[in-house]
């Protein structure tokens, strides 16, 4: 009942958006947290390598003061914008890697959150590489 078909299409459901860049910082470091153990138990390593990277890019960003000075002495948006795309390509290896195991939409939703503050919105990441598909006699 709880499926998703052609008829009844398949909806994430995320928790709200943060309403600030701190707060949408925060609320994908989480989701990202926490989407480390399903990786790990569904077996995506590369996932997991990928959350690591991304969560440590924004580690030092813990609250109001660490935001503003990350915010207005450092390229937090680069940052932002390199942690989305991990975090979009570990979403990616995971639907393939550990299907069922979660990680996929928590790391969906941390994404989404950065996805208003990266200045680059419009770039995405391809978990699976070009050279893999057949060639075409």
């Amino acid at each position: 009942a709880g499926l998703p078909t052609s008829f009844t299409p398949f909806v994430l459901k995320c928790p709200p958006p943060g309403r600030t860049e701190l707060q949408a910082i925060m609320h994908a470091q989480s989701q990202a947290s926490r989407a480390i153990r399903h990786a790990e138990i569904g077996g995506a390593e590369a996932a997991v390598r990928l959350i690591k990277r991304g969560l440590s890019r924004l580690d030092s960003v813990q609250g109001p003061v660490s935001w503003y000075v990350r915010h207005f002495f450092t390229d937090l948006s680069g940052a932002i914008h390199r942690t989305r795309m991990d975090f979009e390509q570990a979403a990616q290896n995971s639907f393939s890697e550990a299907p069922g195991s979660h990680a996929g939409e928590q790391l969906s939703c941390a994404y989404d959150e950065l996805l208003p503050y990266d200045p680059e919105p419009n770039i995405h990441p391809m978990d699976s590489r070009l050279s893999v598909v057949p060639v075409e006699p």
